[in-house]
Order: C-alpha cells, then structure tokens, then sequence
C-alpha cells in the first residue's frame, strides 16, 4: 500500500473511532445533504456539538435549501436552472473542505494500487466504451504504462450512486475534461447515465458504492477517499494521470492539497473547481509543491436570503472554516481549504443576511 495512504488509513480509523466516543451533546442546527462530506461534518457535529448533519446526497441537500427545511444544507454540486428556478432566491457556495473522488477496483488477483490509468480512457469505462477487463488491459496506453499486468477475460460491472449526487457531477465533469467519448455520450450532472450498455450497479451514497466495488468481482466505482478507508478499499484504489501526460497520482493528504496550491486564480463566487489541476509551476515546485490529485474537489453549504434559520446555519459554517475544524480534516480523508479560498469563504459568509 502507498505510505501516505497507509498513514491517512491509520489516522482515519483513530478519528472515525473519536467521532461516535464523545460525550453527547445537545444538538441545536440541523444539516443534510452530500455525502462526500458527511465523515467530517458528522465528526465536527459529534465531537464539538451544536449541530447534527444527515448524509441523503447532494441533490437531497439542494432539496432541503429550496424547501427550507434544515439550518444548513449541502451540496457538492451548483444548482442546475431548474433547481434555481424552484429556488426562487439567490445561492450563495461556501467550501468547507477539499477531498479526492478515488476511483477503486476488485480485481481478483490484482493490486488496484499498483494500476495507472489515465482519465481519458477511465471516460472510455464509464461512457460504455470499455465493456471488459481483457480491453481495458489491451488498450495501447494502459498496456505501455502497466506492463506485466494481465487482466481477466470478465466484464466490467461499473459501481455508480442510485441518488442524486455532488459525487456523480464532480466526477462526471472531470471525466467531460479528459475523456472526448465520455462527454459526448454521458456528459456531467448530479444524476448521469452511466455506461449505457454496460453492466451498472447503483447503489445509494457512497458508502453504497464502496460496498458495492468490495463485494462484486470485476467491479470499478468512485467514491470519496474518507469512505474508501472506512470500507477497507485504499489497497483497491488506481492512480490516476493527468490530462496533459503527466505523472500517475493516488490520493492523499498531500496529493488532495498541492490540487488546491495550483490554482492561479479564485473565482469570487467560490464555485471552484480543483479537478484536472494544472502542474505546478517551476516555483511552486521550488516551494515543496508537487503533482497533484487530478480528482480533487471541494463541496458547499448553500445558504441564502430567508433561510430556515441562517443564523444558526452561520454560526455552524463560521466553525467549519475555523483553524480547529480544518486541522481535523487529515485524519478524516480531506485537506483544509486553500488560505485564499478560505479568506474568501469567510467573507462571502459575512455577507448572507441573517
């Protein structure tokens, strides 16, 4: 296994044990939605009290701020034209925290961690292009770059979310950035129409999808770096290359922030996205900066005008982005926020009306 997986996977089962071994708390706001986030912010609620989070997917979490119905809601994915519409008031994105979406296999009698494979031809998998792990293992660029490899004659069962997702949008918009066949069959969106043709398994959050790569031979998903140490699947996870051919990265704390240190520029609406990240510049480089994570992305508390309870809700973010909770985010399978991302967040907060 990677020595920094292997470190991130101990240090994850200490926090994970911490989350749940507190003493309880009176629980005043109220948060749901993504699951991509749900390990650090059910940590957060339960280690520090003050509130209480329920991981239902992001589309639920966009749900739950159109219909008001929690303090705070949370989404890994912007709100589609017709969300907003519903909506019927502005949104505004707070990032909480920057994680990988790993891409784990169960391949019997292969080490997933010793595999590389570059995001386009990871398109080609989930656009139902690649049907079968003897191809995948006779494709030009994964046959050069794994050699000695030798794959099954088995076909791929590709392991998906059943719900609406911040998951399934972060990773299918990457997959439209580097993989041509992908965007134009499948293309991104919180619920997208994977491999059509092939074997699809859906199973909801992404704890459902981990279970499903450990429990199904010749299976392949993505889900978040968190709940691939929960399930036991770091051993399983590919490294993945970038775009432009640049080296084979797997995930890690370190991995999952030089992502967030090479972006030149921040958006002001903070509807950033880290995937794909560009190589880091020569002095980057010279300041300890290395190849990033290409899966890297961040995730959002929705908050806007006439909220449930906004001020409960801020109260709730105001902690999420403060040094303490940030410095827990390494045990837990995330990297703290980029300190301009975080400088910007806080202020962006300031400005929802209570």
């Amino acid at each position: 296994m990677n020595r920094t997986l292997r470190i991130a996977a101990a240090a994850a089962a200490v926090g994970g044990g911490l989350a749940f071994a507190g003493t309880a708390v009176a629980q005043n706001a109220t948060g749901a939605g993504a699951s991509f986030p749900s390990k650090a912010y059910q940590y957060w609620c339960a280690t520090y009290g003050g509130c209480s989070y329920s991981s239902v997917g992001s589309t639920a979490g966009i749900n739950s701020w159109i219909r008001k119905t929690t303090d705070f809601s949370a989404s890994d994915a912007e709100l589609t034209q017709a969300q907003k519409d519903q909506a019927g008031r502005p949104v505004t994105y707070i990032p909480t925290l920057l994680g990988a979406v790993t891409v784990p296999v169960n391949i019997p009698g292969v080490a997933g961690n010793k595999l590389k494979i570059t995001g386009d031809t990871l398109g080609q998998i989930f656009a139902g292009d690649i049907k079968d792990w003897a191809a995948l293992g006779n494709t030009p660029t994964f046959k050069k770059d794994n050699k000695g490899v030798k794959l099954p004659a088995a076909p791929i069962t590709v392991c998906v979310r059943s719900d609406g997702s911040g998951t399934s949008f972060a990773f299918s918009r990457y997959l439209t950035k580097v993989s041509p066949s992908f965007k134009a069959k499948v293309n991104f969106s919180q619920s997208p129409p994977w491999a059509p043709g092939g074997t699809v398994v859906k199973s909801p959050q992404n704890v459902g999808v981990a279970n499903c790569v450990k429990s199904t031979a010749n299976s392949i998903g993505y889900v978040d770096l968190g709940d691939v140490i929960n399930a036991g699947l770091v051993g399983n996870v590919m490294a993945v290359g970038h775009p432009k051919k640049g080296p084979y990265v797997l995930p890690s704390l370190k991995t999952i922030t030089d992502a967030g240190k090479t972006q030149k520029a921040i958006r002001p609406d903070l509807l950033q996205d880290f995937s794909a990240a560009p190589a880091p510049t020569a002095k980057q480089r010279k300041a300890g900066i290395g190849e990033p994570y290409p899966i890297t992305i961040t995730t959002w508390l929705l908050f806007g005008p006439n909220g449930k309870n906004n001020v409960l809700g801020k109260t709730i973010a105001q902690k999420f982005l403060s040094a303490q909770y940030q410095k827990d985010l390494g045990n837990l399978g995330f990297a703290p926020l980029p300190g301009p991302v975080l400088k910007q967040a806080g202020a962006l907060l300031a400005q929802v009306p209570n």
